[in-house]
């Protein structure tokens, strides 16, 4: 697949990305997904330019995007930013070699100003009203993991249940260049009340790239900490804030994650609705619980469209236990990828690069 969707001529013969997307089952156009998302919908599945539809995708970003790094990022004054790579209805009637196209420029663009501190994040918005209405299932996760694919060829095909990684730069005082994993997650519209509401989104897919390692050390390196491990723990308070604020929009205030008491082994642990960013005092600071790996790019379980919570709760559902250990200053634990919170140096040539092979994750109970 990946040398069709890479090699595919625009216009010439059937485009596997257009026949995806005509496989996908529609959903009830007049389904709404939560005041939120509904309110987003008039702009972002309306006529209005890109740049009104971009700012309306950071409004929401700021008020109901559970992570908390996705807010401070889109902020107006933020440093290290977010950029934004923007593909319509147009663009994805094109093709899956337009689409390869547009997403490369963007990813170099990106990488070129992330280079210099400026950003750790790109948003990838997929906004058709297609995507957002369509139904989870097979389909949807087909096209997911196509998109993801086009983004980035070089492993492409890529397969459900796998945490991929995109490689970003950071050029340090000195001059020399660090190279920092970029986790990628997928978001879609219809995973509102299911068991990944976590990841909904309003206006179709969102492809979200995000180094909390590059914006840690590009932070630091701006001014803004006094010392490394000051940044790390600011991220660090950061990603726990993440943590049960993923309910926006759930009517019982539900998430896919929880905080677990210290000492605790698993179960749902400090769940129930929670204001946003609320953090137990007794919470630990290196584990949290999840319904799902939350880590993964493109999830098995997106096929699924069934509530949540179920209106009979399975006997034992499956769970996850989601560590947070690699925020240290110190040197990352050998079972986590380095590049995560350290830099790996590279020379010029490799500040393209993204050089970790996706990595399987199976959706039984285990420990990340």
């Amino acid at each position: 697949m990946a040398a069709a969707l890479g090699a595919a001529p625009p216009g010439g013969g059937d485009d596997p990305l257009q026949a995806a997307l005509g496989r996908l089952v529609p959903g009830d156009r007049r389904r709404s997904f939560g005041a939120d998302i509904d309110a987003a919908h008039e702009v972002l599945l309306s006529t209005a330019s890109r740049e009104r539809k971009e700012a309306e995708l950071l409004r929401w970003f700021g008020r109901s995007q559970p992570c908390v790094f996705a807010k401070v990022t889109a902020r107006a004054a933020a440093h290290p930013a977010l950029d934004v790579c923007w593909i319509d209805e147009a663009d994805l009637e094109r093709g899956a070699h337009h689409v390869r196209e547009r997403l490369q420029r963007a990813r170099t663009a990106w990488k070129r100003r992330a280079a210099a501190g400026l950003t750790s994040s790109l948003q990838v918005m997929f906004n058709s009203e297609v995507l957002a209405y369509a139904e989870p299932g097979p389909e949807l996760v087909e096209v997911l993991l196509m998109l993801t694919g086009l983004y980035l060829p070089e492993w492409a095909p890529v397969e459900a249940d796998t945490i991929c990684l995109d490689g970003i730069p950071l050029r340090r005082p000195g001059g020399r260049l660090e190279l920092y994993a970029a986790s990628m997650t997928t978001f879609f519209t219809g995973a509102h009340l299911t068991r990944a509401h976590d990841h909904r989104v309003p206006g179709g897919v969102l492809l979200n790239v995000n180094a909390v390692g590059h914006h840690t050390q590009a932070a630091y390196d701006a001014g803004q900490f006094d010392c490394p491990a000051a940044a790390v723990e600011r991220s660090h308070q950061t990603a726990l804030r993440s943590v049960g604020n993923g309910g926006i929009g759930h009517p019982d205030g539900r998430s896919s994650t929880w905080h677990l008491r210290k000492g605790q082994s698993g179960g749902q642990g400090q769940s129930g609705p929670r204001r946003p960013g609320y953090v137990p005092p007794d919470a630990d600071p290196e584990r949290y619980g999840s319904q799902y790996h939350i880590d993964v790019t493109v999830s098995s379980q997106y096929a699924d469209p069934g509530p949540c919570p179920p209106p009979v709760p399975p006997a034992e559902p499956e769970e996850w236990t989601m560590m947070l250990d690699y925020f240290t200053a110190e040197e990352t634990p050998g079972y986590h990828n380095p590049a995560l919170m350290r830099g790996l140096p590279i020379s010029p040539g490799q500040a393209g690069d993204a050089p970790w092979k996706p990595d399987s994750r199976p959706g039984d109970r285990r420990e990340f």
